[in-house]
């Protein structure tokens, strides 16, 4: 029996001349795992097929040999290729504005592991249990405003600009610790999960519940490409389209236990909810049962803490406040999640206090929850606010509080790795502040940024930004 099927089809469409797609769909290493590919050349630029084949033979040739973990070759491979793009840009000049997007992925059954590195729009797809989860975020101008749930899907499909990428790869030389270039995680891949990469071909012409109607007919994989790319085209295949599925048939073993989807996953270097980038982590469930000693040893934590922070609130760091994640749990069930322990108001205003006297004036929060009772102010005396690598959540405590972050502050401000969920107003800037927002999200939000200040001073935002005025990176090729 094979462990992992995969199967991978590219077609024309109905509007376009030539086929600039491309994908990667092979075994790799092993029988159990496979390198995919959806790989796209921008169609607005000559040579957008060379590009988009370059990357598939750069990547499958990085890829040959396993040197390192899959994650990091995975992340070097779409370097590599964005490098050998550029290089090929530079010595000819009809080709100096090709490039391409991509979403590419390692899977591997025998971990139970999905690897994957994104540029661009298109998208890298989990299918389990009846469930369409989408893993990857959209480099787009519509995508970001669909993602943060400014838009509907429908809204997004027929926007008149959603062909607009603000991330390519081929444009320039890249590193791979180059910031705001690759997106790139790990989550899992069990037993019965099935993955769909796809170009934007696919996706602005069929919805996701058209999909799952697919994948959820009894067909092989070839022929769940085939009705996908069929669908597409009768809704007008208005561009190529590329479809790559593989599945996870590895049987259930008799002692695996129920899935509770609480895995993470790194976006831009940063993890966030597997479930999206803007849902807040879901808590482990556990048992209600407590022996007597459990509750000792758990008021002997408490105990230790309150100590030790009063000691650390005495002492406190001279430059940057680091406030680390609670290392305290509680028993909860999914009902329940979202009263989960959280770090209480004092705790947080005494951070802020402690980082508006540090040197830098520079708060860094790491992995937590902050329930706001009053808008979190960025004067003079305090100029940065980062989150921690999973985002740091900042909801409301009642329904009266309205804003999340007010700036008054005349300089530079920079907030990054922040989700702000369940306000008015996410950020109000009263002043003349120059706001760099980096991998900063809203959901729920009906004003994301209410801006008293012109449009130019924004300054270098990055994807990841959802705003009312959303600033417009530097480079935005249509497709």
């Amino acid at each position: 029996m094979t462990l992992i099927q995969i199967a991978g089809q590219t077609d024309v469409g109905q509007r376009r001349q030539d086929n600039q797609d491309t994908f990667v769909c092979t075994p790799i290493w092993s029988d159990t795992s496979a390198l995919l590919a959806a790989i796209d050349g921008v169609g607005g630029y000559a040579g957008g097929d060379r590009a988009a084949a370059i990357a598939k033979e750069s990547i499958e040739r990085y890829m040959t040999t396993p040197n390192g973990d899959p994650l990091s070759m995975l992340r070097e491979a779409v370097v590599f290729a964005n490098n050998q793009i550029n290089e090929q840009r530079q010595q000819d000049r009809r080709l100096g504005q090709m490039c391409c997007v991509l979403s590419a992925a390692v899977a591997d059954v025998d971990t139970s592991k999905l690897y994957f590195v994104h540029v661009g729009d298109t998208r890298l797809y989990r299918y389990r249990q009846g469930v369409l989860e989408k893993l990857t975020h959209d480099h787009s101008l519509v995508g970001v405003r669909e993602d943060a749930n400014e838009l509907t899907e429908l809204e997004a499909m027929h926007h008149p600009r959603r062909n607009e990428i603000l991330r390519e790869v081929g444009s320039t030389a890249h590193r791979v610790d180059d910031p705001d270039f690759l997106e790139w995680g790990e989550t899992d891949f069990l037993p019965g999960d099935q993955l769909l990469l796809c170009s934007d071909g696919l996706t602005d012409m069929i919805t996701r519940a058209q999909i799952v109607q697919i994948l959820n007919e009894p067909l092989t994989l070839d022929e769940q490409a085939a009705r996908l790319i069929k669908a597409a085209n009768a809704a007008g295949g208005n561009d190529n389209i590329t479809v790559v599925l593989a599945k996870n048939s590895k049987p259930l073993t008799g002692h695996m236990a129920p899935v509770i989807d609480v895995e993470v996953k790194k976006v831009e270097g940063q993890k966030v909810p597997a479930t999206s980038a803007f849902n807040e982590p879901v808590a482990t469930v556990k048992s209600a049962k407590r022996s007597t000693a459990g509750v000792w040893i758990a008021m002997g934590l408490v105990l230790v803490l309150v100590i030790a922070g009063v000691v650390w609130y005495q002492i406190g760091p001279s430059d940057t406040v680091i406030a680390q994640a609670d290392s305290l749990t509680k028993s909860v069930t999914q009902s329940d999640s979202a009263s989960a322990l959280v770090p209480t108001l004092s705790r947080f205003d005494s951070l802020v206090q402690i980082a508006q006297r540090s040197q830098d004036h520079r708060l860094v929060l790491t992995n937590d929850t902050f329930r706001l009772d009053k808008p979190l102010v960025l004067s003079d005396s305090l100029q940065t606010i980062m989150g921690g690598d999973r985002l740091t959540v900042f909801v409301p405590r009642d329904t009266s509080q309205t804003v999340a972050v007010r700036v008054t502050r005349r300089g530079l401000v920079n907030l990054e790795n922040i989700v702000i969920s369940g306000f008015k107003t996410g950020i109000e800037t009263t002043g003349d502040g120059k706001l760099r927002l980096s991998k900063v999200y809203f959901r729920g939000v009906d004003q994301p940024i209410l801006a008293t200040v012109r449009q130019d001073t924004f300054q270098n935002t990055v994807i990841g930004v959802s705003a009312q005025n959303q600033p417009v990176s530097t480079q935005t090729p249509r497709r």
